[in-house]
């Protein structure tokens, strides 16, 4: 390319000089020579101010990473780091445009001390060349500065599309099920998860979609830039870190660039022209660690083939996808992906994979039972089931999987029982979707379980129930008074009969003092109409999330004699019927209050509210300035 350059200069300058006596030729040459001369400075001043920001910039994050690594990342010292940094590019900027960052060597040169300020146009291709140099830099710098384990975990999301957006259960779960995330003395493995979610998301590898008054992110995503590194990092590196990927494409396993002798993972994934995979093996399925099902809607799953993935620690052949569409500026729509099998008996086959410790089927049809062989999945941790809405019942020997901390069968419409054996999981921390017949007070069998069952089962934190239509489950919800460690507890009612709403239903609760634990209770659809006399803080003493979500109810117990409320987070949504005397009525009542949404709550937006706008929104209250309305 030099020599390329120099013969192109000689030609042009030759046949300037050929037109002599036409124009004054030697004065144009020197022109010429000059402005390429300049041009040349220019590019060399360029790359070392490129050179200099990269230098800046990089030691900006080593300091900010010393913050947070020392867990002393005040707010001031972070400002200080960032002004300092951006200051220092603004002044590389204008040393540049005004001709300083080239030396006197290079000006005499070009033949003087010209300003390159009138001739920046040249530089657009090389801001964006130093853009994403500096970006690429910057994502290798801050995934090196990553202690081994947060290395492992990002590289565990290479399976999935660049800018995906994925769950934050999602992730934990895959972590937990490979076993990069253990349970320690001061957490459980969901707790350690969190943890390791939030200082990748603090490293800007993973970026955060919440709403703008939710702390705490449900979901990220993954972008395609960090993907692309993680690339790279599995093509050169892909031994050191312990394993590495291959992509099931119809019946083919096909290896990716990276080769290590170590056991792979594998995602599962639908070609262009089709959505149908073929769930094959080859001689070395037997070493497989996970298997995703990435985009596949149809999936066709033979036994004999599926009985071979013996080592398989994570199955994921279920759904994943939050958002079917996610466009900036706009409301996200909720994937409603539903996946096809043809055929179910290849699960016959589960009870082969000994050591599975993760396994959904969120998402799938046609799926009626699950087979008895599932109670050989000893080592099972996770089973989510959840919108498998073909599903009927679970196995009776479900009590077997005594290592099940997380089962969730919620959305599972045509369950109408428990099986007795949920309560021999003395190991369950989260359980979703437990049901409670209409039929069982009348119907009830010794495999049946009830939610008096358990109560044995001291280590669950997390329980909602479904109470199927036309029954208030009175009697049962009485025996929550047991739940000690319940730290969240989400209700729904189904829909309630005319003959039960003309008896004036009332809900009976626990008594009081006895959901001590209870942070968060979550009521949907329920039936009262009068005012919860037992939503008071006696009966629920920490609680500092309440969701009231749907149904006729009327008045809060909003009374001045209840006692202090700890409650700093209330939802109210969807209660056409519910009212109020006056915003302080509610402010007053629950005084630790910092965040309010009312929606759908037309008679209640009626009142006095703080500036309310658009039939409701979403109120944070901000010390000095009072409630401030949020957008989302």
């Amino acid at each position: 390319m030099e020599t390329q350059g120099r013969q192109t200069k000689e030609a042009f300058s030759r046949r300037i000089e050929n037109l002599d006596g036409i124009i004054d030729s030697s004065l144009m040459v020197k022109e010429f020579d000059e402005a390429l001369a300049s041009l040349t400075a220019a590019f060399s001043a360029g790359k070392k101010l490129e050179n200099r920001v990269l230098d800046d910039v990089a030691k900006a994050i080593i300091e900010i990473d010393d913050l947070i690594e020392r867990k002393d990342e005040k707010a001031s010292e972070l400002k200080e780091i960032i002004t300092k940094c951006i200051q220092q590019i603004r002044d590389h900027k204008a040393m540049f445009i005004k001709g300083k960052e080239i030396t006197d060597k290079e000006k005499e040169k070009v033949g003087g001390t010209q300003s390159f300020g009138d001739e920046l146009h040249w530089l657009e291709t090389g801001v964006n060349q130093v853009k994403d140099k500096l970006q690429e830099n910057t994502i290798k710098m801050r995934y090196n500065n990553l202690d081994p384990l947060l290395r492992r975990c990002l590289l565990f999301l290479f399976v999935f599309p660049g800018d995906a957006v994925i769950s934050k259960r999602s992730i934990i779960y895959r972590w937990i099920g490979v076993g990069l995330i253990k349970p320690n003395k001061s957490q459980t493995a969901e707790q350690a998860g969190e943890q390791c979610f939030k200082m990748l998301l603090l490293s800007g590898l993973i970026l955060p979609i919440s709403k703008k008054h939710d702390k705490r992110p449900r979901c990220c995503i993954f972008p395609s830039s960090v993907k692309k590194m993680l690339e790279e990092v599995l093509g050169t590196k892909a031994k050191e870190v312990g394993f590495y990927f291959k992509t099931y494409d119809k019946e083919d396993l096909t290896a990716e660039d990276n080769r290590a002798n170590d056991r792979p993972l594998s995602c599962l994934r639908a070609t262009k022209d089709e959505q149908s995979v073929i769930v094959s093996s080859n001689p070395k399925t037997s070493e497989l660690l996970s298997l995703f099902n990435i985009n596949a809607q149809y999936l066709k799953c033979e036994s004999d083939e599926f009985s071979k993935f013996k080592s398989i620690k994570v199955l994921q052949l279920g759904k994943w996808q939050i958002f079917s569409d996610l466009q900036l500026g706009k409301r996200p729509i909720f994937s409603d992906r539903h996946i096809e099998v043809a055929d179910t008996k290849f699960l016959e086959s589960l009870g082969t994979m000994k050591d599975l410790r993760y396994l959904s089927l969120q998402g799938i049809s046609r799926i009626t039972t699950l087979p008895d062989s599932l109670e050989r999945l000893t080592n099972l941790q996770i089973l989510d089931l959840r919108a498998c809405h073909n599903l009927e019942a679970l196995p009776t020997g479900i009590g077997l999987l005594k290592n099940l901390t997380h089962l969730d069968v919620s959305e599972c419409s045509l369950l109408d029982r428990m099986p007795k054996g949920l309560s021999s999981l003395s190991g369950l921390q989260v359980l979703k979707g437990f049901i409670i017949s209409r039929n069982i007070t009348r119907n009830i069998t010794s495999d049946s379980c009830r939610l008096k069952d358990l109560a044995v089962l001291k280590n669950l934190r997390k329980l909602t129930i479904n109470i199927a239509g036309g029954t208030i489950a009175n009697d049962d919800l009485k025996e929550l008074t047991a739940f000690e460690t319940l730290s969240s507890l989400t209700i729904t009612w189904g829909q309630v009969t005319e003959t039960l709403l003309e008896q004036k239903v009332t809900v009976t609760p626990p008594k009081s003092g006895s959901l001590h634990a209870l942070e968060k209770l979550d009521l949907q659809c329920i039936p009262q109409h009068e005012k919860l006399n037992w939503l008071t803080p006696g009966v629920f003493p920490n609680l500092k999330k309440l969701y009231i979500r749907g149904g006729g109810l009327k008045s809060l117990n909003l009374g001045t004699n209840t006692g202090k409320w700890n409650v700093e987070t209330l939802r109210l949504k969807y209660l056409s019927n519910l009212e109020c005397n006056h915003w302080s009525d509610i402010e007053n009542t629950f005084s630790s209050l910092a965040l309010v949404e009312i929606y759908k709550c037309p008679k209640l937006i009626e009142k006095k509210l703080p500036s309310h706008h658009h039939g409701g929104t979403v109120w944070i209250k901000i010390n000095g300035e009072g409630w401030i309305p949020v957008k989302d």
